[in-house]
Formats: structure tokens, C-alpha cells, sequence
């Protein structure tokens, strides 16, 4: 969490008069020509799904708990093939940071998705985001994002940051591990900045590329500090208030990472708080994307209530100092917000064996399962039994099954996939004519 930021630490008096400077800022740039984000159009509410439920149930603390001990330096990871003790995640500790992020790269990766480094400079320093894409099913180019910033203060070479931010990054990683195997109609991003304690330098840049790109993004959930509750289980989801572009959709956001605490049974205690100034404002990433008319929201402990880490920007935030239930609860509603926005898609399974048509043994063959509705087609490889097995979304699909050499390929169409079900689909395939060239005798 930034409280360096140009309009909360230089000018802390001016707090009080922040939404209007806010305000005419956001009008000044209307006038000035520069555009905002196109509307998004939310879910209007949201009901229990047995999918999510299940998602979120992998949440443990345990496992929370080991991988914050990773990002905070208590206990070495694997980067680029070697350990590294991740000491400090300092944005400008060239090396330290360069490494976190190398980290949470390779994490993304280990997954199966898409990932990129988001590079950008500032004052100097050569500086990254590391983002990663699920693609959508159905409408890929409406965008969520679910973020952290993964730098920390303070300055040095020690820094934890167990609380701002080694919770807000683990739990977007954690989100990555557990959605990755599921299929989503909507595209589902997972993005990490640097910067953020200079004054939301990643997220900035990368907020203004998405607008210069024309990028759909429907909404973003942003987690800052979500590990630290010495009372009830309170927490803020900040939205912003007023009918500015992304306003409505903002509260729209809260409400609905509100009603996964109740939909789920989770130990929180939510708190929607709508507002202009700081911290959503300045705070945290969410208002580089707010500024430009994304919906967006800020996800934090207790800050309003004052239940708010003593050891805030300090040596001694540490994994020790957390409270791992609420932290687990808090990124279990984090995981079940993301999911919903993304509209996990109802599936079965397909699967059969492959084999030869002449011989019956098993084939090393792939199996592709074109999908008119996703536009998408999945592939699986066969096992060395010529068994192969494929989740898929509901729907009708055409399958192409080939092997490299010798056998046709074959097509099947209409085999259609129902929720909760195995497909079983057996093939064999015929093996290539042999064409035997004629004998040419000479008699002379």
C-alpha cells in the first residue's frame, strides 16, 4: 500500500478537500480531450455455484502460509533453477526485485498460462509487471483482473513485507493455481506490479497501455494488505463514489465481493465503502485504473476501523505477525470474486482409446475437440495405452483425431459434452494402403 503517494504524503492537509480536486481533475481531463474506458456491463448479482465452492475449499492455510514464507524470504525458492532468498522486494534493489519478479514469472508459467513481463523505466531504474492471461471460452475480449502489487518498503536490503504485499501477491498466485484447471467464458488476468510504493509506477503504466490499446476491461480487484486482524474479522472493499465513468460499476464490484462472504459461509465481516479520496484514491493499483474509467475496487483489513497493521512499512512485517484464517478467508472471497466475474462454464469429460483399425493395439495419436460456440479447439495427446481424456465446457463439438504417420486421421462430428458427464468415444483408425509397385522382368 502507497502513503508516499504525491496527494497523501506532500500534501497530507489537502485530504480533506480531495474529492473536489479529484473531481475537477477528472473534468479537466474530459474537456482536454483524453478518453475514459468504455462502460461495463457486470453481473447484476450472482448465485451460489457448487463449481466455485469447490474452487475456493483448496484454499488452506497451510498453504498460504508456505508460500508467503517464500515471497517474505523465510524460506528459500527456486528461481532460474538455483535458490534465492528473496530478502527484500524493493523496487529499486535492481537485483532483489528482479528475481521476485523472475519468481512470480516462473510460478505463472509452472502453471500453463500465458505469461509476459510488462517492462517500463522509472527514475532510472529498469522496472517490470509480470502478467499472466487465461483466455476466455465465449467472449475473450471482456477483461478481469485480479492484482497485488508485489514490491514492498522498506527501503534496504530487508524487507518482508509479509502484509503489504506478500498477501496480496500469494493470494493472486494462489487464484492462478486454482482456476487455471477450469474453463471461464470471460478472459481472466492475474498481474503483479512493481512500482507501487513509488507511487503506483507498474500499474500506471500498465493501466495507460490497456487504455491506448482499447482493451474491454470489465472490472479489477485489487488486494493490498489482507493478512493482518487482531479483532472480528472486518475488512474494507473500497468503491468509488459518485456517477464518474466506472463509478456505478466500482460499487457494483464491492457488492459482489460482499455476497461471496455470505454465499460461501466465510468469517468476514464486510465493509462497502464508497469514496474519492485516499486510500482509494493514491492508495493502492486500483486507482491507475480508476483515474481511466475501469471499474476497479481496493481490498484491504480493517484500515477504516483502524485494525491495521502495526508494523506497516517496517522490518518487522513479517509472516509471524498475520492472521492466517483471516487471510485464508479473505483470498477464498477473492478467488470466488474473480471466478464469478470470469463466469466459470459448466463441463464434463470426453474420453476413449485410441487404436489401429487392423491391428487393435494403441496408438500415440492427439485428439482435438473443435468447439463452434467457444471458437476454440482442445487437444489432448493420447497416453502410451492410446487412452486420452479431456475436460470440456458443455456443448457440441467435431473431434480430429491423427497420429504422425501411418493412419488416416478421422473426424466425428455431433458428439455433444453434458454437464457432469463422461463422453466415452472410442476410435480406430485405419492404417495408410500400401501400394506395391509391379514387377518389371527383363528378358533379354
Amino acid at each position: 500500500m502507497d502513503e508516499k503517494s504525491p496527494l497523501h504524503w506532500t500534501f497530507r492537509p489537502l485530504r480533506v478537500i480531495l474529492p473536489t480536486l479529484l473531481a475537477s481533475l477528472a473534468l479537466l481531463l474530459v474537456l482536454s480531450g483524453i478518453s475514459f474506458a468504455a462502460p461495463a456491463d457486470l453481473p447484476e448479482s450472482i448465485a451460489h455455484d457448487q463449481v466455485v465452492a469447490a474452487i475456493i475449499s483448496q484454499v488452506a492455510t497451510q498453504t498460504l502460509e508456505y508460500e508467503l514464507a517464500g515471497l517474505t524470504g523465510e524460506r528459500p525458492v527456486i528461481v532460474a533453477g538455483s535458490l534465492y532468498t528473496i530478502a527484500t522486494r524493493n523496487s529499486y534493489q535492481t537485483e532483489a526485485i528482479s528475481m521476485a519478479t523472475r519468481y512470480a514469472y516462473e510460478q505463472f508459467a509452472g502453471l500453463g498460462l500465458v505469461v509476459t513481463y510488462h517492462n517500463y523505466v522509472w527514475s532510472g531504474h529498469q522496472l517490470r509487471n509480470v502478467v499472466a492471461e487465461k483466455p476466455g471460452m465465449v467472449d475473450p475480449d471482456e477483461i478481469y483482473l485480479i492484482t497485488a502489487h508485489v514490491d514492498d518498503l522498506p527501503e534496504g536490503s530487508l524487507a518482508p513485507g509479509a502484509d503489504d504485499n506478500g498477501s496480496g501477491s500469494v493470494a493472486v498466485l494462489m487464484a492462478a493455481r486454482l482456476l487455471v484447471p477450469h474453463r471461464f467464458a470471460h478472459t481472466v488476468r492475474f498481474v503483479l506490479f512493481t512500482g507501487e510504493e513509488q507511487g503506483l509506477r507498474g500499474s500506471d503504466v500498465y493501466a495507460a497501455d490497456c487504455q491506448a490499446h482499447g482493451e474491454n476491461i470489465q472490472g479489477v480487484v485489487n488486494l493490498d494488505m489482507i493478512g493482518y486482524n487482531t479483532g472480528e474479522p472486518a475488512f474494507d472493499a473500497y468503491a468509488r463514489s459518485g456517477s464518474d465513468p466506472g463509478a456505478p460499476e466500482s460499487r457494483q464490484l464491492a457488492n459482489i465481493y460482499s455476497d461471496v462472504v455470505g454465499m460461501y459461509d466465510l468469517d468476514l465481516v464486510p465493509r462497502r465503502i464508497d469514496i474519492n479520496a485516499y486510500p482509494l484514491a493514491w492508495g493502492s493499483d486500483q486507482w491507475s485504473f480508476l483515474r481511466r474509467g475501469y471499474p476497479a475496487i481496493l481490498v484491504i483489513e480493517d484500515y477504516a476501523g483502524g485494525d491495521f497493521t502495526p508494523h506497516y512499512h517496517k522490518t518487522s512485517d513479517r509472516l509471524d505477525t498475520l492472521d492466517l484464517k483471516f487471510f485464508r478467508d479473505l483470498t477464498r472471497a477473492a478467488v470466488a470474486t474473480i471466478a464469478h466475474l470470469g463466469r466459470p462454464l459448466p463441463g464434463g469429460h470426453l474420453s476413449g482409446t485410441v487404436r489401429a483399425l487392423d491391428t487393435g493395439q494403441p496408438l500415440s495419436a492427439t485428439v482435438g475437440a473443435f468447439a463452434p460456440t467457444y471458437r476454440y479447439t482442445f487437444t489432448a495427446p493420447t497416453s502410451a495405452g492410446g487412452v486420452y481424456t479431456l475436460p470440456l465446457p458443455v456443448g457440441g463439438y467435431t473431434l480430429t483425431i491423427w497420429t504422425p504417420s501411418g493412419y488416416y486421421p478421422t473426424t466425428i462430428t455431433s458428439v455433444h459434452i453434458v454437464t457432469d458427464t463422461v463422453n466415452v468415444q472410442d476410435v480406430a483408425l485405419e492404417p495408410w494402403a500400401r501400394l506395391y509397385l509391379p514387377w518389371i522382368l527383363d528378358e533379354s
